[in-house]
């Protein structure tokens, strides 16, 4: 393992995702690399969700995990990252990128609790 392997999961996975509005959109769950042996190795896209992380369970906790987190799954092209560093700032909106789906469904459900409208 090289020092540029090290620094790319110390420095990216398991960090909060912003928008370019600084939403907070989720952690990294993943990345996908693109190259094989012989060519050089790089990041192709950023993998946001629990379907990134449940498959990596012992035994039967995958089908455990998906039936409680869900099995959705975001792929973030890595040309969407604008900054690297405490978060992973992106350069388009969580509602360009598809990051927002959940919030939305959430929200409807919300809207109908009595009392959580503004007036």
């Amino acid at each position: 393992m090289n020092v540029e392997n090290v620094d790319l999961v110390r420095m990216v996975l398991d960090h909060e995702v912003v928008d370019g509005d600084d939403v907070p959109c989720g952690m990294v769950d993943d990345l996908e690399l693109e190259g094989g042996a012989g060519s050089k190795l790089t990041v192709a896209a950023l993998l946001i969700g629990p379907a990134a992380w449940t498959a990596r369970l012992p035994w039967f906790f995958p089908e455990v995990a998906r039936f409680f987190v869900g099995r959705g799954q975001h792929r973030i092209p890595w040309t969407e990252a604008a900054v690297v560093g405490d978060r992973i700032k992106l350069k388009s909106t969580a509602g360009a990128l598809g990051l927002d789906a959940a919030d939305r469904r959430v929200g409807k459900w919300l809207g109908k609790v009595p009392g959580s409208e503004a007036d």
